[in-house]
């Protein structure tokens, strides 16, 4: 998996990510009102794992000096405005 492009990488990871994220929202019975269920801490994770990943795709870019890497951060904020303006119409 070395030689798949940064961007393609991201694509592919934010895609798996959140169709689980429907997958296990739509099969997961609806928890008590008092406690989140698994697919909402799930979802909450996703929010820290784009900031590391972020990070990640920084520090790559200023140890090789690719472009390709500051193009997957553009995808990593394309793709979060995408889902939020989805989720408004589609899951919640």
């Amino acid at each position: 998996m070395k030689d798949i492009r940064p961007e393609i990488k991201t694509i592919l990871f934010f895609i798996a990510y959140f169709i689980l994220f429907i997958l296990i929202r739509t099969f997961q019975p609806i928890g008590s009102p008092h406690g989140p269920n698994i697919s909402d801490i799930f979802f909450l994770l996703s929010i820290p794992t784009s900031i590391i990943y972020s990070i990640v795709l920084f520090y790559k870019f200023f140890k090789s000096g690719n472009r390709n890497y500051i193009n997957a951060l553009f995808i990593v904020t394309a793709l979060w405005i995408i889902f939020y303006n989805l989720l408004k119409y589609i899951i919640y």
